[in-house]
């Protein structure tokens, strides 16, 4: 290595400082304006996400039917000369024994300006079992509301039938104010009848709807003790679900493009609730779009580090390839993100007769892979030509692993992020050490 007259040294030195310090600012303002592109693109998927819930009524939530006193101006209750007293006494004995639902939901993703939004179309169907605890016969109105914000929506083949035989004119008016706390009314079917001493009616219902990367359904508990409550949820067109809250699974079996979730409890004291996202996906972009708020401060210890293991080990790099250099490790952030971005990319086109290429997205390892690969690449070959083939594998690509690499991709990974963080930091003072015994011993 030929020696380096002491004012070449300064003015190198001048060179460098005044290189990083401009390049850092430029790369600063360059992270701003992507992370606000970035924001902008997330303001649009959300946009066209509320603009497919004008048509597909958003997340669909469904409640249990209730169980209430016949009307005092009803034909039942004036034909056969109630009174108040006694229809409180039906419905204060007659509940709900059991629930047996069985929900399909076929995934119908909806294009919306470049991505697909998680919509589907589904079909209710629910058996309730109502007893009556009397010794004499008890009457009651049996009322099941069609789902919440469902009065524009797309409701059909509603159906209403006890013990098999269908009711004629079930649709109705149901006035749900007391339970959400406000004037609110919603369309949906009731019943008003009669059940035997010590007997069992068995109510059923359904409908075809459609709805929109959500399914609730909110039951209702037994006042007089518990009640056995089977459900079955059967999603297909997609395997990607999550239960977000309410009862525990009981058991789910995989299809190869479909997905099977049962609850079977007997004797269910609480209220069930059951809440399961279908067809969300994260969104690479939003996530892989972090990335830019870390390109200041890594670039200036990347840029750093190149600059004093080339001076050291090998020879000092030229202002020209510190800047080729500065433009390749701009390039990985927003390579890596529309690369991640794939899902929501114009050129989803030229692939649409491919079936299922809308559940295709390319998964974040990949992403970062390909652009380690592809930048990584460019960038040792540039130093290796210009410095030596054992630098760069020696020191600079352990470099190129942790700064365009581990660190750009734990910051994607926010559960882990400190953890990994604090394993890179480990890493890199392993470089420093061996570092300093080199030039301990040099």
């Amino acid at each position: 290595m030929s020696e380096v007259k002491p004012e070449s040294k300064s003015n190198m030195l001048a060179k460098y400082f005044a290189f990083v310090f401009v390049a850092t600012v430029l790369i600063g303002v360059f992270s701003l304006i992507m992370a606000g592109i970035a924001s902008f693109r997330n303001d649009v998927a959300a946009i066209n996400y509320q603009n497919t819930a004008l048509i597909y009524q958003g997340p669909l939530e469904q409640s249990a039917p209730s169980l209430k006193a016949l009307d005092t101006q009803s034909d039942y209750y004036i034909q056969n000369r109630l009174t108040p007293e006694i229809i409180k006494r039906y419905a204060d004995n007659t509940f709900l024994r059991s629930t047996d639902a069985r929900v399909i939901i076929n995934a119908d993703f909806v294009k919306k300006g470049l991505d697909y939004q998680p919509s589907y179309r589904t079909q209710f169907n629910a058996d309730y079992v109502l007893k009556n605890n009397l010794n004499e016969k008890s009457a009651i109105a049996f009322v099941f509301p069609f789902p919440f914000d469902s009065q524009n929506a797309e409701i059909s083949n509603a159906t209403l039938s006890v013990n098999g035989v269908a009711v004629d004119n079930a649709k109705t008016k149901i006035d749900l104010s007391q339970q959400y706390g406000y004037a609110y009314n919603t369309d949906g079917l009731s019943w008003s009848g009669e059940i035997a001493p010590h007997s069992e009616i068995s109510v059923s219902v359904s409908y075809k709807t459609v709805g929109l990367s959500l399914f609730t359904y909110r039951g209702i508990e037994n006042s007089k003790g518990a009640q056995d409550f089977k459900f079955s949820l059967d999603i297909n067109g997609t395997r990607a679900y999550n239960v977000n809250e309410g009862l525990s699974v009981d058991s789910r079996e995989f299809g190869t493009n479909s997905v099977s979730l049962k609850w079977d409890k007997t004797e269910l004291f609480s209220a069930p609730l059951i809440n399961v996202s279908v067809g969300e996906k994260l969104n690479p972009s939003a996530q892989v779009s972090r990335i830019y708020l870390t390109m200041s401060p890594l670039y200036l210890v990347f840029i750093i580090t190149l600059i004093f293991l080339a001076y050291k080990f090998a020879k000092p790099l030229k202002m020209f390839d510190l800047f080729l250099v500065t433009v390749l490790f701009v390039m990985f952030f927003p390579f890596v993100h529309y690369l991640s971005s794939f899902t929501i990319d114009p050129t989803m086109e030229i692939f649409s007769g491919i079936a299922n290429i809308h559940d295709f997205s390319m998964p974040l390892y990949t992403a970062f892979a390909i652009a380690w690969g592809v930048i990584g690449g460019l960038m040792a070959y540039l130093v290796a030509r210009m410095t030596s083939l054992k630098f760069t594998l020696k020191m600079l690509l352990p470099t190129l692993v942790l700064f365009l690499g581990f660190f750009p991709l734990v910051v994607t990974i926010p559960e882990y992020a400190m953890l990994l963080v604090i394993i890179g930091f480990i890493a890199l003072m392993a470089i420093v050490v061996q570092v300093r015994i080199r030039l301990e011993h040099a």
